[in-house]
């Protein structure tokens, strides 16, 4: 049992190190085929993470996963989103941005459908890649996906998302779902423009800002939460003082059009475009890391942002699975340790893990803080001792029934080599040590001028007394806490419960 635990935290330990790697900015075109579309043309610029930034260069060691994006209207210019490659790849993301549905009207309207398409197919394209031995992400990319838009790459994303179980979580930013009228839908998932979301049903982040006038308000905002179905676990969130445009990070090829379009409406931005493009940074970096590096911690700091920041107000209802702890005796033991008798007992239950990796029913790992209790300690450890870490499954888990606390095991022993060396010095044995008053002592005092000294921590002399070769002294009257017994130049150090 304490083996098959150990495995786990070593391999959750190693885990937790890739995540956290920073990597370098790798960027490549690669133009992919779809041959269900008759080998459609999907040219896709990749942002991977690199061990040295720029064009072509080598991908990083590991697997990671991957997010597929969605521009918006005329927006097919990757530098507009710059904020998010740079923090997402660097975290060990790799990110798609294709420019297929990038023309202008009225020569090149965009087809909402065939941009849904395109991003359905380069979800599970980047994953066939993995075992492409031809690809440069060839063993590079791990089996966990997710779609994220904004505008009509919002809108794209929920046709993407479209009863499609091949993709881990979807997040929209400020989706468009213009065209046809609100909520039509034909039987096979989606209409002629791609009208989805009562067919989406992965997790979904819906992302809004309160002063987006270019999306009419039952043409998005909370009537796409709203819209989804019950049983999607869905959180709404609304970005305060923010813009439809603020979206993406700067100026470029197509912000001119974006932010014309909402200059006509009544947009009145109280916060800049960095300030939002952090909270949006805020919201999603959490819930990408729950769902695609299975980081239970993350979901908890996704809900405690989104319910606690005066950035944002939200709404969420996500019934997420109850992960009842399976074959939980494989875990109710962690390992055991030894300490040098006397160590103070915060110390020893300090050496005890702090946290320990379980399994629920869906077999997924998740990591849990402990808290220790010894029950009928002493203040120093001089015997052995049962430990008891109870641990609950986090906020977020099962709203409306939250699992009961649980309990693992350990003993504190001690190590048996340290209490001979305390409490026997040449020819002087003393015990019970610790002890709550009386002390027993035997010593050849030949050699020790047959005094003995009690002495505090601050080597104070408290108790001078002569002694015979056999007896005892009393020290009930004292404080608890460390003291010294010398016997002539020989000194033992003597704890008081």
């Amino acid at each position: 049992m304490k083996n098959k635990l150990l495995l786990i935290l070593i391999c959750s330990f190693f885990t937790s190190l890739m995540i956290a790697q920073t990597y370098q900015v790798g960027k490549r075109t690669i133009t992919f085929q779809d041959p269900a579309r008759n080998n459609r043309n999907i040219e896709t610029v990749i942002f991977y993470p690199a061990q040295t930034a720029g064009t072509d260069v080598p991908v990083a060691s590991g697997t990671f996963p991957a997010i597929v994006f969605g521009h918006g209207f005329i927006m097919a210019d990757e530098a507009l989103y710059q904020y998010l490659w740079d923090n997402l790849v660097p975290e060990g993301y790799i990110c798609l941005f294709p420019k297929t549905e990038g023309g202008a009207p009225p020569f090149n309207t965009p087809k909402h459908e065939e941009f849904g398409k395109d991003l359905r197919f380069l979800n599970t394209k980047i994953k066939s890649e993995n075992t492409n031995q031809s690809s440069v992400f060839y063993g590079k990319v791990s089996n966990k996906t997710m779609i994220m838009g904004h505008s009509m790459g919002g809108k794209a994303t929920y046709i993407a998302a479209a009863d499609n179980n091949d993709v881990t979580a979807i997040i929209s930013l400020a989706a468009a779902m213009s065209n046809p009228p609100w909520p039509y839908t034909s039987s096979h998932g989606y209409d002629a423009l791609g009208l989805s979301v009562p067919n989406t049903h992965v997790p979904t982040l819906v992302v809004d800002a309160q002063f987006d006038c270019v999306v009419p308000e039952n043409e998005g905002h909370i009537v796409i939460y709203n819209t989804l179905p019950s049983t999607t676990c869905k959180t709404y969130v609304n970005i305060l003082g923010g813009g439809h445009c603020y979206f993406a990070s700067q100026a470029g090829s197509g912000m001119f059009a974006c932010e014309s379009g909402e200059g006509s409406c009544s947009g009145d931005f109280s916060i800049s475009r960095e300030e939002q493009n952090q909270t949006v940074l805020n919201i999603i970096k959490p819930f990408i890391k729950y769902y695609l590096n299975d980081d239970y911690s993350a979901m908890n700091t996704f809900i405690n942002y989104i319910t606690t920041s005066s950035a944002v107000t939200y709404q969420r209802s996500c019934q997420l699975p109850n992960p009842q702890i399976s074959q939980i005796d494989y875990y109710n033991q962690v390992q055991n340790i030894n300490v040098p008798y006397g160590t103070p007992l915060n110390t020893a239950i300090a050496m005890l893990p702090q946290s320990i990796t379980i399994s629920d029913t869906h077999n997924q790992l998740h990591q849990v803080n402990l808290s220790w209790t010894v029950p009928g300690y002493n203040a120093y450890v001089s015997t052995n001792y049962n430990a008891y870490g109870t641990f609950s499954l986090p906020v977020g888990v099962d709203q409306t029934n939250p699992p009961t606390s649980l309990t693992v095991n350990a003993i504190i022993t001690v190590d048996q080599s340290t209490l001979i060396n305390l409490n026997t010095t040449d020819k002087i044995n003393m015990h019970p040590n610790p002890t709550d008053g009386i002390v027993y002592y035997v010593a050849d005092f030949a050699n020790y001028n047959n005094t003995i000294q009690v002495l505090n921590i601050q080597g104070k002399v408290l108790m001078s007394f002569a002694a015979t070769e056999k007896g005892q002294f009393d020290i009930s009257h004292l404080s608890k806490g460390i003291y010294f017994v010398k016997f002539g130049d020989k000194t033992i150090k003597l704890f008081k419960e």
